[in-house]
């Protein structure tokens, strides 16, 4: 299965910073936020990535491209250091077979569309980066759950219900070892969520969601979230399920939550531990 890494939002919560700098180039430790998404997608399996940015977000594209003049300058200064981490970045590029898709997008959901007008492929994985998780069991789950039940999967994890509004709300019920999804909000007001599960970035997306987001995408102009599409089939045949997260994860979402997390993660990692496969 490809996995999908949505990358072409403003960052509006950054600005003015990502008018010059990406929120996804920003370092956590020694990597920026999308090479830890892509570690943790080639540590749970997948082979084949595709990142959606927008025109203005190149910057990433050339984080993982070859950069022959440079290396040569850094291996003529004897940097060796900066050479490794330079051409780290280009193989996990070509390990996991790294495609763009550069165009302005109305959100999440039409970079997962644009993933399959580009590979005419129905079923994907979808990992929002603004949260870096070092372990990939849940992936695991994810997709066993879909396979088990035929179903689009995605990950829940428990809030402080004061913070719902920043986030898509799941109301669900039990399903074996894992939870039924019956109700999705997107970032509903305060005070008006009716659980304290939060959509969490990771999914797997199936063709009805696809039909559904292409739907919405006609019907509106807004922004179009991933929420949208498995909003749509709660009620339907076979349903949508979750899989509830709670390992280790560092939410980068916002500029408060990134100095926390920064800290954290600082705290977290031990010399001679590998940080971003589990």
């Amino acid at each position: 299965m490809r996995i999908v890494i949505p990358a072409a939002g403003l960052g509006s919560r950054f600005l003015p910073l990502t008018r010059a700098v990406p929120k996804e180039l920003l370092l956590l430790g020694e990597l920026p936020l999308i090479h830890h998404a892509l570690l943790e997608a080639e540590g749970a399996g997948f082979d084949s990535a595709i990142i959606v940015i927008s025109p203005m977000k190149r910057a990433i594209r050339t984080y993982f491209e070859s950069a022959p003049e440079l290396e040569r300058e850094l291996a003529e200064q004897g940097n060796l250091d900066g050479l490794a981490r330079l051409l780290e970045a280009q193989a996990i590029a070509r390990r996991m077979q790294l495609a763009f898709i550069e165009q302005w997008t109305r959100g999440p959901g039409e970079a997962v569309l644009l993933s399959r007008a580009l590979t005419g492929e129905d079923r994907f994985a979808v990992l929002l980066p603004d949260d870096v998780v070092p372990s990939v069991d849940h992936w695991r789950e994810l997709q066993a759950l879909s396979r088990e039940t035929g179903a689009p999967t995605l990950c829940v994890r428990k809030v402080p219900i004061a913070e719902a509004p920043r986030f898509g709300m799941a109301t669900c019920e039990p399903f074996g070892a894992h939870l039924r999804v019956r109700e999705l909000v997107e970032k509903p007001p305060a005070g008006q969520a009716r659980s304290n599960l939060s959509i969490f970035g990771r999914y797997v997306v199936t063709g009805p969601v696809l039909d559904a987001l292409a739907h919405r995408l006609a019907a509106t102009t807004g922004e179009l979230q991933l929420t949208e599409g498995y909003a749509a089939l709660t009620n339907a045949t076979p349903g949508v399920f979750a899989v509830e997260f709670s390992a280790d994860s560092f939410d980068c979402g916002t500029p408060r939550e990134f100095a926390r997390a920064t800290a954290q993660y600082a705290a977290w990692t031990v010399p001679g531990r590998l940080v971003g496969v589990g």
